[in-house]
């Protein structure tokens, strides 16, 4: 007969087991407890305003899998900037390094960057990570910012969302898409790949006004491509109940991005009318991701200035360019890219919607 102490020993020890032992279909490392506690409660990985990147690809979409070190106690909006330069400064010490020893296509880092709270960043495509890599780049940034007179540094490692076409030689039109194999890559392409990489990518300037929901991890560009096909479906199916917004010039815009929907919301609206559309449009959304069975959709509210298209109506496809975010712009022309290089490959495709306010 087994006792209740024995009992709660035995539930204890599966219990630890489970943690220290955790199942895994690969060796990646597994995401950190950290990324729901409440030390991350009020960041959305939604808000990509909260990273900056020194080097590397941008990523639409983190998800942390530790932390390590000590951050600073930063006060004052000055001693803020003087810590955002010394990580960029950091960055430039590691950066050959980085890129020749553990960076695409040399090995699993694919940015390096900076987020708000003042932790340096790594952010990794999902595979071949594991906690003995993560050491050994930690030791790598640790003692190069011991001779900068800086101890423990707070470094956070994450993985990245990248959906990316790198352009090899421009004038022969060769170009290397992030994900797919590089063994036929010549070693001028290999090289070129390095070059881009050591280079700071640019970053969509947005007014954000509320970021909701979370993009889940992505493995690989298989789930990126599906999960975008979601949010199509989800914009699509919204479309009506959005267009009376559009109708009255409170919103301007309403897609797809790449891992998250966006909502452009009309600057010149009073702040307690944003807030209202903000949380009315956030439920027509949610509801509809849960009757699709996504959970947590991911949505960015961002502000822009609403043209008006009956003066435009002339212009065509110019007009939906001119409402257009710089990432929208941005995204739009990349999953045209998409479209074409997938229906040659009879791949399924990814859409963007974008509505105007004629409906």
């Amino acid at each position: 007969m087994i006792r209740k102490s024995d009992t709660l020993l035995i539930t204890l020890l599966l219990f630890f087991g489970v943690l220290i032992f955790p199942a895994s279909a690969d060796d990646s490392v597994q995401l950190s407890q950290e990324s729901n506690n409440s030390e991350n409660s009020e960041v959305s990985n939604v808000d990509f305003d909260y990273y900056t990147y020194f080097f590397g690809l941008y990523s639409q979409g983190n998800n942390v899998i530790t932390r390590y070190g000590k951050l600073p106690v930063l006060e004052t909006e000055d001693q803020n900037e003087r810590w955002d330069f010394t990580l960029e400064e950091l960055s430039n010490e590691i950066k050959d390094t980085v890129v020749s020893k553990y960076m695409y296509p040399n090995g699993e880092v694919m940015t390096c960057g900076a987020n708000a709270k003042g932790y340096f960043v790594i952010l990794f495509k999902y595979g071949n990570v594991n906690e003995s890599l993560i050491n050994e780049i930690y030791t790598l940034i640790d003692d190069s910012a011991k001779e900068m007179g800086i101890q423990d540094i707070p470094v956070e490692f994450g993985y990245g969302t990248y959906r990316q076409e790198i352009t090899l030689n421009s004038e022969q039109g060769i170009y290397h898409w992030f994900g797919e194999s590089t063994e036929n890559l010549s070693e001028s392409d290999i090289y070129t790949l390095e070059e881009v990489m050591k280079e700071k990518p640019t970053t969509p300037v947005q007014k954000i006004v509320a970021a909701y929901g979370k993009i889940p991890l992505l493995k690989d560009q298989n789930e990126i491509i599906t999960w975008a096909e979601k949010l199509s479906a989800i914009a699509g199916s919204t479309q009506n109940k959005i267009n009376p917004y559009m109708k009255k010039g409170q919103v301007i815009t309403y897609g797809r991005e790449l891992t998250r929907l966006e909502v452009g919301i009309n600057e010149t609206l009073p702040s307690k009318e944003k807030d209202t559309i903000v949380k009315e449009i956030y439920e027509i959304i949610y509801k509809e991701a849960r009757k699709q069975n996504v959970t947590g959709v991911p949505v960015i509210f961002d502000e822009g200035i609403f043209i008006n298209d009956v003066e435009s109506a002339d212009l065509g496809v110019v007009e939906e360019t001119a409402n257009l975010s710089a990432s929208e712009e941005k995204n739009a022309s990349l999953l045209n890219k998409l479209n074409n290089n997938n229906n040659n490959n009879n791949n399924n495709c990814l859409t963007f919607y974008l509505l105007n306010s004629t409906g």
